[in-house]
């Protein structure tokens, strides 16, 4: 299928249509089959054409790992109540796995 579209100053993409007569309305002269895809600063690119994510931060990494807060404060309930380390333990793990930098 045709994509008609607009190629902005910073080589991302505008505005697109595949309709024909919406195309020469919005003055879209541009013609592609490639698939226009979002990347992850919510620009739009040619697929494969997308910049790379920058890599996460070690805070972004250990939050995506850590458990729920109810989750944690459910393991510390049980660790009181079973005088157990699993809670310190997990949280430990993630700290250690991302250490600050």
């Amino acid at each position: 299928m045709i994509t008609y579209y607009e190629l902005l100053q910073d080589s991302t993409i505008g505005r697109t249509t595949q309709n024909e007569t919406i195309a020469n309305q919005l003055g879209l002269t541009l013609q592609t089959d490639q698939e226009i895809v979002y990347a992850y600063n919510g620009k739009r690119y040619f697929e494969g054409e997308e910049p790379p994510a920058p890599e996460k931060t070690y805070i972004e990494k250990r939050q995506a790992e850590y458990p729920s807060i109810p989750d944690q404060l459910d393991m510390i309930y049980w660790d009181k109540m079973n005088n157990t380390n699993h809670w310190i333990e997990k949280i430990t793990e993630i700290k250690n796995k991302y250490p600050k930098v």
